[in-house]
């Protein structure tokens, strides 16, 4: 077996499928065996998924195992020689397993691979490159200071804002979303620690990674999908404490010294002190959500034969509806020129990698995506 698959999911059913239909799509032509590990969800992830999806490994955990031992459940059940982790809550473009497979044929050097990635927005995200959390990265990130100084070798070195994002290259830190690891370098470094329960796993795993003597790679293109955060809300209190308490994880595990007592006044300053003001914030840009202005229509972007099945699940039961191609060439300057209009991409009607180039370009706030089963936003503003 070349590739393992292995997806660790939570109460995020429809997000999944869309993920899976893409990561099927991606994978013609290798040999590749795709792991689902469910922590327990809710939302009737299996009955949903199971009748779709025969030829995916199902995992039911009859408990939340966190997400670095249900990887480690997934990893168990894996025979791949590469081992690709995945977030339930991304699009990956047709050639994009291809083209990560390729960096270790080329680069001997090469432990892991990451991947450019973008919200349901188009907006790149920044943790798609980190560096290692140093005292001073820590302080200027924790603080919100490295926000004045995009770019800045010194001041926004957490997300290593120095180096171009459209620029193949080895960073430090690989984003626990998309890592493409092969096996044996896995033996070597060990593979999720389990004391993390979420988030910080994979800063942890890329360290080791490094220090195992192997470079963390950065793979600008193809680019991906990352919906970040379904299963878990970025402004609750229940993220801060879970994220920062990771990073308090880190450090006590691989730092000594002054620097270790540092890092961790930092960390614990952040809990208290900078997570109440995200979340503050948080709060108050949630009370200035919007929704569509234009609730009279709506462009579904794919076939005539789409349009049945999309509109029947549409909240209004009779929009005005404009069909266009996606083979249309100015279908970005369209979207453009109707910034508040609900917009519904049929993935059935077009390749992902089209798909994500639509999203890129066109950075529409009230993208949606329709599988022909079920349909997924971009925008949690929706």
């Amino acid at each position: 077996m070349t590739l393992s698959v292995i997806i660790v999911s939570y109460n995020v059913k429809y997000f999944l499928e869309h993920c899976l239909i893409s990561v099927l799509r991606a994978s013609k032509g290798l040999e590749t065996e795709i792991i689902v590990v469910d922590n327990c969800s809710t939302d009737g992830s299996l009955e949903y998924l199971l009748p779709l999806f025969p030829q995916v490994l199902f995992i039911a955990n009859k408990e939340n195992a966190g997400f670095g031992r249900a990887c480690n459940q997934g990893l168990h059940n894996a025979t791949g020689r590469f081992v690709l982790f995945l977030n339930p809550d991304t699009l990956l473009p047709e050639d994009a397993l291809v083209k990560s497979l390729a960096v270790f044929e080329r680069d001997a050097s090469v432990g892991a691979v990451g991947i450019r990635m973008f919200n349901g927005e188009g907006r790149f995200l920044k943790e798609s490159k980190r560096g290692f959390p140093s005292f001073s990265a820590a302080f200027f990130k924790l603080s919100g200071i490295h926000r004045f100084f995009p770019g800045s070798r010194i001041f926004d070195r957490y997300y290593m804002g120095h180096l171009n994002d459209e620029k193949d290259q080895y960073i430090e830190v690989l984003a626990g979303a998309f890592m493409l690891i092969p096996r044996e370098v896995l033996e070597k470094a060990g593979s999720f620690d389990e004391a993390f329960f979420m988030y910080g796993e994979d800063i942890d795993l890329s360290y080791r990674i490094y220090n195992g003597g192997y470079k963390n790679y950065y793979l600008s293109a193809p680019p991906i999908i990352h919906f970040k955060g379904e299963s878990t809300s970025k402004n609750s209190l229940v993220y801060i404490k879970n994220f920062y308490q990771a990073m308090g994880i880190f450090v006590n595990k691989h730092y000594r010294g002054g620097r270790r007592i540092g890092l961790r006044l930092l960390v614990h300053l952040g809990i208290w002190a900078h997570a109440s003001l995200k979340y503050l914030s948080g709060r108050i840009r949630a009370g200035k959500k919007q929704a569509p202005e234009d609730h009279a229509s709506v462009i579904i972007i794919g076939s005539e034969a789409s349009v049945a099945g999309l509109v029947r699940q549409l909240p209004n039961s009779d929009p005005g509806i404009t069909v266009v191609a996606p083979s249309e060439p100015q279908l970005v300057a369209l979207l453009n020129a109707h910034p508040h209009t609900p917009v519904y991409l049929c993935e059935q009607d077009m390749h992902f990698s089209e798909l994500i180039r639509i999203v890129c370009q066109s950075t529409h706030r009230y993208l949606s995506f329709y599988s022909g089963n079920s349909i997924i936003t971009g925008s949690q503003d929706q």
